[in-house]
């Protein structure tokens, strides 16, 4: 599904659909199989009518199995990208937001080079691999037998085995 990205914002047009996971093949390419989870998604085109500035909104949520690097064991994490593209002319007035943008402290909008062929699942897609984190990990893994110690349980010294040689 291809758009004209400034037609597309300037008509205030909408797209919605869902996907499953493994169609996302960059997104899933050193994920755990199977990636069969569904992916929602929204793409929305809209025009500030005093400034003129054009805009996207891409929102998408889902799940994909990725493996937790505290525990090894593989769990389902939730993605979730609420953000919105600024669409600019050309690579010139890029730079130029880039430079207001370094200016400021508050990092505000991304900006986009509005492409007359803009392929939507893989604007989805570069959303997504975005909010996926490098290192995923359980808010708490579901088993500590893998050494690591329970809430209220005192970690054993590195050294403990020291002091049993020290005995002999």
């Amino acid at each position: 599904m291809v758009i004209d990205a400034l037609e597309f914002a300037r008509a205030g047009q909408v797209l919605e659909g869902t996907v499953v996971a493994r169609e996302f093949t960059r997104l899933c390419q050193d994920l755990p199989e199977p990636q069969d989870a569904g992916f929602s998604w929204c793409l929305a085109g809209r025009q500030d009518a005093v400034s003129g500035l054009m805009w996207l909104d891409v929102r998408a949520q889902g799940n994909v199995r990725v493996i937790c690097q505290r525990c090894m064991r593989p769990f389902q994490l939730a993605l979730r990208v609420d953000n919105t593209l600024g669409l600019v002319r050309d690579t010139a007035q890029l730079e130029a937001m880039d430079a207001l943008e370094t200016e400021d402290d508050d990092p505000g909008p991304e900006y986009v080079v509005a492409d007359r062929h803009l392929d939507v699942p893989a604007l989805i897609e570069d959303e997504l691999i975005l909010v996926l984190p490098y290192a995923p990990r359980h808010d708490v893994c579901p088993d500590a037998s893998d050494g690591s110690p329970r809430p209220g349980q005192a970690k054993p010294s590195p050294f403990a085995v020291l002091e049993q040689l020290r005995k002999h």
